[in-house]
């Protein structure tokens, strides 16, 4: 038999149920070595890294996420610097707002910004004292009972402590002292530091002389006591103690300096004594002119004329509270009081009457000379 009808005779003596095995084991039985390993074709680069893959996503993570941070920062700076731009802006109004305030309301709100600041600094103070109190760092060492075995180690001081009254703090009010045996005016004024003539202008003497059992007024600093007479202003008491009226004002808390009550007692600090007022002799003689005739004596009126001249080019009207007494050309004749009295302001006046002498005639009356050349005058004098 040959080979050919060998094959024909075995093919022949296999059963179908042989066949079907046979295919079956062929599909069960892959060619591949590899067949249950994961494979990762798909995710492989160029390179054929999986590192790669996973350190390019951490990089482009990175590279977002400083991305993110640098844009927020730079957000963050420009809230800044808006915030110091327009708190500038907001500095600048504040300053001009307050600074017309100010000027418009001439000094009213002097004294609420004052009790504002006031009361602010006390805020701040009693803030953080009361935060640094609360810490140990400034709280006091408290001393342990166990240190005390008895009573008698805790030493009491027998000392009492003093307080003096510093001698520059100056006293609001005047008071009475009594004479005492072997007082002088010179000893009372030395032990309350006031001048001689200042106790003596206060209380009315004419004399050195005194006894025990006296009452002097004493004023409270070295300075006068005044009376405030009718017609009186706080101008004219300063003119007439040689005291600036914003210190009489400030010592007395004079609030409105143009209502003076009549009677009231005004401390003078400083005060110089005024000096008794003089007589002033008025011309006897007349000079021509376009008014003509003798000079009045005092005796005649109150007011004699003060010049030597008698050409008068306006008199007194609703509208002009004065003379105007004209001089020759070329010529600069002389100015008198029209009566006694005591110069009380000598100087230059920028409201109008240019070089004046103001002079207190007593009972409330005064005269006033300006649009002078000259003065010759001085204050206090009479």
């Amino acid at each position: 038999m040959d080979l050919q009808d060998k094959k024909t005779e075995d093919s022949r003596s296999k059963s179908p149920r042989d066949t079907a095995n046979q295919w079956l084991l062929t599909l069960r039985s892959p060619q591949s070595q590899h067949f249950l390993d994961v494979g990762f074709t798909g995710l492989l680069t160029k390179d054929g890294s999986p590192v790669f893959i996973v350190y390019s996503t951490i990089k482009k993570f990175c590279s977002f996420f400083l991305k993110y941070v640098s844009l927020k920062l730079w957000d963050l700076v420009l809230l800044v610097r808006n915030i110091f731009k327009y708190s500038g802006i907001f500095a600048q109004f504040s300053k001009r707002w307050l600074v017309k305030k100010l000027i418009w309301s001439r000094g009213r709100l002097g004294k609420p910004i004052a009790s504002l600041i006031v009361f602010s600094v006390a805020l701040v103070v009693f803030t953080v004292g009361e935060v640094l109190n609360s810490s140990k760092l400034v709280n006091r060492q408290e001393i342990n009972p166990d240190y005390l075995t008895t009573v008698t180690d805790i030493i009491p001081q027998r000392y009492v402590a003093q307080t003096t009254i510093p001698d520059s703090r100056k006293q609001a009010t005047s008071f009475t002292y009594v004479v005492e045996g072997g007082d002088t005016l010179s000893g009372i004024g030395t032990k309350f530091r006031i001048s001689v003539d200042a106790i003596k202008y206060v209380n009315g003497l004419t004399g050195d002389s005194i006894k025990p059992g006296d009452s002097l007024t004493i004023p409270p600093i070295s300075g006068l006591i005044h009376e405030v007479k009718k017609g009186e202003s706080l101008a004219d008491i300063a003119d007439k103690y040689s005291v600036p009226a914003q210190a009489i004002a400030d010592f007395n808390y004079i609030l409105d300096t143009s209502k003076l009550a009549v009677g009231t007692e005004l401390v003078i600090p400083d005060a110089k004594v005024p000096r008794p007022p003089v007589v002033v002799a008025s011309p006897a003689f007349s000079v021509p002119g376009i008014i003509t005739g003798g000079a009045p004596t005092p005796s005649d009126t109150f007011c004699v004329w003060p010049s030597t001249v008698y050409i008068v080019t306006q008199y007194f009207s609703w509208y002009h509270n004065g003379l105007d007494i004209a001089t020759p050309w070329g010529q600069v004749p002389p100015l008198f009081a029209c009566t006694s009295g005591t110069v009380v302001r000598s100087g230059w006046d920028p409201y109008g009457l240019g070089l004046h002498v103001v002079i207190d005639h007593g009972g409330g009356y005064q005269t006033v000379y300006g649009h002078m050349q000259q003065i010759n005058v001085s204050y206090g004098q009479g």
